[in-house]
């Protein structure tokens, strides 16, 4: 993957983090919606907190920012930079995943969210808990992704409720491990979670089967093989479905209930947005196309940071005509993100939105998302041949069509090792 470096470099901070006179914050709750400005300047006339709290799962057929402004999520136990602070928020900038836009080839990386999301490592330190408790952050400008393939640190792919700390952790939140003893060997592994409101560190059991440990015996083609068996397990859990939701990189619980549209009336007219009908919870937990492939990739070990399709587009290496599809490279058109999940079987993994009638990640048959294409092999000749595409909805209607698809291959994202 080629890697665009930030003019800040990270250096060393405690043989974990850097040492700069930047205030460095840590996430405190088990999901932090992020936004691209103030949200007091999207909703001047609400608070903050009550702002943040009615961010939506996704935008509707009638768009405003006021519906939902959410770009990005943090997880808990995540580390950012602190850029400036106001009473009910803070401008951060993180470090495990970036976009690009036109008028610069910088990596893109900060955000806005609740001021009451973040603790600063420095009231970790004033309260006695050591940072290495805590794991050090995954950061794109590091070329030997030393943080990504840390043995000591471990990361869940399913949710996990804590009786400790009173938290349901999402899927891809990062614990650091407890130092082994000579105890008998459990179903269970000890790490360190913090009670960030008491100031307390605990120990907590994680069963093994809802976490990984960085392998450093396994090859790039046994990640990529994970991070497809990953995507295959959230896509189809045993009740409900995992949402889609703008912006979101999280899974904290499936969701059971219908999904609807809803009208509202705004100091600027009408605006829409979706939402299911029985989950009130705020943070919204779920995957937008984009994020569920960022979070199962670093979940796996994958160096790979793209916040967007046209990140993606941009870092990742096409498919040459002499380079053969493989399961866990991805399928492009504009704005939208697949994951090639079985070759044989011709299936394919996305988080489609709700206007498509699906609103959830899901595995489908290439030929519900394709008009006309019925096995990889008509994909890759549409795509040698630069044909448009027509995409289908639930119903089997085409809602689009693209001048383009285009391949590219996982594998591409070690490229600049």
């Amino acid at each position: 993957m080629k890697i665009i470096h930030v003019s800040m470099i990270y250096i060393s901070f405690l043989l974990h983090f850097p040492l700069f006179s930047i205030q460095k914050a840590i996430i405190n709750v088990p999901i932090a919606d992020l936004i691209g400005q103030q949200i007091t300047t999207i909703i001047p006339d609400a608070s903050a907190e009550h702002s943040y709290a009615s961010i939506a799962v996704c935008k509707g057929h009638i768009p405003s920012a006021i519906a939902c402004p959410r770009l990005h999520q943090l997880l808990y136990n995540d580390i950012v930079e602190v850029i400036s602070t106001t009473e009910e928020e803070m401008c951060i900038q993180i470090t495990h995943a970036y976009y690009l836009i036109p008028q610069t080839t910088t990596p893109q990386n900060v955000y806005w969210t609740l001021k009451k999301n973040l603790t600063l490592l420095d009231d970790l330190t004033a309260h006695g808990i050591a940072l290495s408790h805590i794991p050090a952050p995954i950061d794109f400008s590091d070329k030997n992704h030393s943080n990504l393939k840390n043995p000591t640190i471990v990361t869940l792919i399913e949710p996990h409720k804590d009786s400790t700390t009173n938290m349901t952790l999402s899927a891809g939140t990062r614990l650091v491990k407890v130092p082994p003893s000579h105890k008998k060997k459990t179903s269970a592994i000890e790490v360190f979670a913090i009670d960030y409101v008491h100031m307390k560190l605990h120990t907590i059991k994680i069963p093994y089967h809802k976490c990984v440990i960085f392998d450093t015996t396994k090859t790039k083609d046994e990640r990529i093989t994970d991070f497809v068996s990953l995507l295959k397990k959230w896509s189809h859990p045993k009740q409900g479905v995992i949402a889609y939701v703008w912006g979101g990189t999280s899974f904290t619980q499936p969701i059971q209930s219908n999904f609807k549209e809803v009208i509202k009336t705004g100091h600027n007219g009408d605006y829409s947005f979706f939402e299911y009908e029985k989950d009130t919870r705020s943070p919204k937990n779920g995957f937008d196309c984009s994020g569920v492939v960022l979070r199962a990739a670093q979940i796996c070990g994958i160096p790979y940071f793209c916040k967007n399709t046209t990140t993606i587009a941009q870092c990742l290496s096409p498919l040459t005509p002499d380079q053969p599809l493989q399961a866990g490279d991805l399928i492009l058109i504009k704005g939208h993100v697949m994951i090639v999940s079985d070759i044989t079987k011709n299936l394919l993994i996305e988080a489609r939105s709700y206007g498509h009638g699906y609103g959830k990640l899901h595995e489908i048959p290439i030929n519900q998302m394709f008009e006309g294409i019925n096995t990889y092999g008509d994909l890759m000749n549409t795509y040698l041949r630069k044909k448009s595409v027509n995409v289908k909805d639930k119903d089997g209607k085409v809602r689009g069509t693209f001048s383009m698809v285009q391949l590219f291959s996982m594998k591409s994202t070690w490229n600049n090792d």
